[in-house]
């Protein structure tokens, strides 16, 4: 018998959802897309998924015809749900997914990639499990998807 892995994704950019929707691509894959915080915690809320790929800097409302603006992109977005499940206990594993080499904090002052990562390593162990660099002109983040994915 075949197992199914739920995974959410949550990202906004729908160019990169699509690259990583179709990386990703299985037939023991249960794929939920979230293009916004609270509708990430929303699925958190109505479902237990086996692993979360993570984008950083995310909306706080999907946009749509009963949403005048999506809201604030928050740059650490992806922290903010991290916090929600680790407050809450949710055990899914999570991968970050970005193409941004650094993030704004509230201070106005950038945090480097490696220093996030290594942030939320200390901040969330077990749930945290690191980050893959994407950028549409190479394969070498699939594949670490891939791999964290054949883990999980």
């Amino acid at each position: 018998m075949q197992v199914i892995k739920k995974i959410l994704l949550v990202e906004d950019d729908l160019p990169k959802l699509t690259q990583i929707a179709d990386a990703v691509a299985a037939s023991d894959i249960e794929l939920t897309i979230a293009k916004s915080i609270n509708e990430a915690i929303r699925r958190l809320d109505e479902s237990a998924f086996d692993c979360i790929l993570l984008d950083m800097s995310l909306p706080t409302f999907n946009e749509g015809p009963n949403v005048s603006s999506s809201g604030r992109q928050q740059d650490f977005g992806g922290r903010q749900i991290l916090t929600y499940m680790w407050e809450l206990e949710i055990k899914s594993r999570v991968m970050l997914v970005t193409q941004l080499p650094g993030f704004k904090n509230e201070g106005g002052k950038e945090v480097k990639l490696k220093e996030l990562d290594a942030a939320l390593a200390r901040d969330f162990p077990g749930l945290y499990m690191g980050f893959t660099y994407f950028h549409h002109s190479t394969d070498a983040w699939a594949k670490r998807l891939r791999e964290f994915l054949e883990n999980v």
